[in-house]
């Protein structure tokens, strides 16, 4: 049998529908800026609004959940009676959100929590929440083991996502005004990942979309090699015939069935990379 362990992300984990729908799932939202106002991720604003705001020349930001949004999400927790939980936080390199869910868990005695910095975002954060949910629901994990566990999966969870312009990072401050304007005038595409601090970082940059889905293919690939177990996540960006393309070229160079899940960009992340966003993830079972 398998324990009561309730499973809390931020949204930036951009986890799919029917996992966020899950009675064990809860979710803290980011909040996000447009035009002075601020909207919860996922509640009161869309991806879709994000990209109508920087079409217009705004730039909306982010910033963290507020202390009281974390306890509201904690007294759900315990209202359905849990008193564990796993909390996943995006990447501590760029934001604050697991210092902050760190510190409210020590003060908030009924909650047993564990407070993970997944070192990544999007896709990738909610990668570790899937698979460890699923372990624990099925009995072969247990509060003890998921520390280990979770070391284990964060090391073998690879994120890549190709972004159409630098345009964005630079607004939002990640990359030089230079960098940027040379970039969008080549027509390169960067693909991006998180090095091992977490730092959103340029793996390759290529000229040309095409280009960028092909090399998005041939990263997932490698990393699967010959490995028999594992698990592929798509995301998109406002593009899903893109992102359903990638799908189809991959899953046809393997030839086989394999366990998929799909999501969307959330407002957050949607905010920093712009409009057509294609990212894939391997997590190594």
């Amino acid at each position: 049998m398998s324990e009561k362990i309730a499973f809390i992300a931020d949204s930036c984990a951009d986890l799919p529908k029917e996992i966020q729908e899950k009675e064990n799932v809860f979710v803290l939202p980011v909040l996000v800026s447009c035009e002075g106002k601020e909207y919860r991720d996922g509640m009161d604003i869309s991806a879709e609004t994000v990209y109508e705001h920087q079409s217009r020349g705004e730039v909306p930001t982010t910033s963290l959940p507020t202390g009281a949004m974390v306890e509201e999400v904690f007294t759900s927790v315990l209202k359905k009676g849990y008193r564990k939980a796993v909390l996943f936080t995006m990447s501590s390199a760029i934001s604050g959100t697991w210092n902050l869910c760190r510190l409210l868990c020590e003060e908030c005695e009924q909650l047993e929590c564990l407070v993970f910095d997944s070192k990544m975002a999007s896709l990738a954060e909610g990668a570790l929440l899937v698979e460890i949910m699923e372990e624990v629901e099925a009995g072969s994990l247990d509060w003890t083991g998921i520390p280990a566990r979770l070391e284990e999966l964060q090391k073998n969870t690879f994120p890549y996502f190709g972004i159409d312009t630098l345009e964005f990072l630079q607004k939002n401050g990640r990359i030089g005004k230079a960098t940027a304007f040379a970039g969008n005038l080549l027509n390169i595409m960067p693909i991006l990942s998180f090095d091992e601090n977490g730092v959103i970082s340029p793996v390759e940059k290529v000229r040309g979309r095409k280009k960028r889905m092909n090399r998005l293919k041939e990263q997932a690939l490698e990393h699967i090699g010959t490995h028999q177990n594992y698990r592929l996540y798509f995301a998109n960006g406002g593009c899903p015939e893109m992102v359903e393309d990638l799908k189809q070229e991959i899953l046809g160079e393997l030839g086989k069935e394999v366990p998929v899940l799909e999501t969307e960009l959330g407002c957050a992340l949607a905010a920093h990379l712009g409009k057509n966003l294609v990212g894939v993830c391997v997590q190594l079972l």
